[in-house]
This record gives C-alpha cells, sequence and structure tokens, in this order.
C-alpha cells in the first residue's frame, strides 16, 4: 500500500517545522523532508560517527556522501517496513544569535528522541540521542519569504546509548542502537 501523504503544517515557526520533520519521517517522504533545509543545511556527526564516516559533518547537496542522499535511501529503503517517530523538545533559546550566524536564529534541544525503523528482516534501529536545531527565519536577499523558517544546522548530541558502527541493512540482528548520523548511513546507496 503506498504512504499517504498527510498535510504538512505551514513553515511559518521552527515548532511547524519540526512537526513537518517527524511527518516526512512517518511518511517517507523524502520531498517533504527536503523542503523544511535550508540551502545552506549542515548535519553535524557525534564524534563517535564522524571517524567511521571520514567526515565530520554532511552539507544539504556535497559529494556522494550527503544528508539529503542518505536521507532519502533511508526513507525510500525497500528493506524498511515501518519508521516511528517522537521528537520532545524544550522551547526556543535565541542566545545563538551571534556575528557568524544567520540573523533571527533559534536553537531548539531535541531533549528526547524516539526514532524507531523496522526492517523486514525483524530488525528495529532505535535512535535516542539528543539534538540541537539550528533554524532560521528567510531571507529577502536570497528571495525567499521572510516569514518562512528553515533548518539551517542539526547537531546530533553524543550520549552513551548509540553505536556509530552499524551493521548493513542486509545483515540481520535482533535490534541495533545508533546515532542519527550512522543511521542514514546504514541505507547509504
Amino acid at each position: 500500500m503506498p504512504p499517504t501523504h498527510p498535510a504538512y503544517l505551514e513553515p511559518t515557526s521552527p515548532e511547524n517545522q519540526i512537526e513537518n520533520l517527524q511527518r516526512a519521517y512517518r511518511d517517507r517522504d523524502c520531498d517533504a523532508y527536503l523542503r523544511i533545509l535550508a540551502p545552506e543545511f549542515k548535519f553535524q556527526f557525534q564524534p563517535i560517527a564522524a571517524d567511521p564516516i571520514g567526515e565530520q559533518f554532511w552539507t544539504r547537496n556535497g559529494d556522494s556522501n550527503e544528508d539529503s542522499t542518505d536521507t532519502c535511501a533511508l526513507l525510500r529503503s525497500p528493506d524498511v517496513s515501518a519508521i516511528r517517530i517522537n521528537l520532545t523538545y524544550q522551547g526556543r533559546d535565541t542566545t545563538v544569535n551571534f556575528p557568524g550566524t544567520p540573523l533571527d536564529s533559534v536553537k531548539i534541544r531535541i531533549v528526547t528522541t524516539d526514532l524507531q525503523v523496522d526492517q523486514i528482516d525483524g530488525t528495529t534501529c532505535v535512535v535516542s540521542d539528543q539534538k540541537d536545531m539550528f533554524f532560521r527565519k528567510g531571507l529577502v536577499t536570497l528571495r525567499e519569504n521572510p516569514n518562512r523558517w528553515w533548518l539551517y544546522e542539526w547537531d546530533d548530541l553524543p550520549t552513551l546509548s548509540s553505536s556509530a558502527s552499524p551493521p548493513r541493512a542486509t545483515e540481520p540482528t535482533s535490534g541495533c542502537f545508533l546515532t542519527w548520523g550512522a543511521l542514514m548511513t546504514r541505507y547509504h546507496l
């Protein structure tokens, strides 16, 4: 049965964009996910994941290892049967407005991540680390709507609950606990 595409919230707040991100993952909608990301988007890996991956971060549209490529590979993978996600977050932190960051930036800390990816082989991969997400308003100089919010940086924060060395999607296991970055590379094309 093909996925149904839920109505997405207007991108007029960082909180709406977090909800849209969750809807895109649940519905495995790559296009909706990409509409959340700013052109300069950067996904910052945890140090434990950066070593095996060989990069500190991925951009929206970098080389072959990029956030959009691997996130879409996860969302479209025939090895994945279902994705469940619930992100709980704190209020807005505006202290990130300093030289070098976009004007009117907001940081939101994801304090509880409950991401479960079920594979057709019976494996469920779990991500539970905290995240810092940085949002900015649309920039008129880039011909963006100034009432629209964009996710421009996502920092995967280190905890003790995850591993950076995922088994490949074709290797059956009873379960796996990963960083978000390691999960994305699991389905790399």
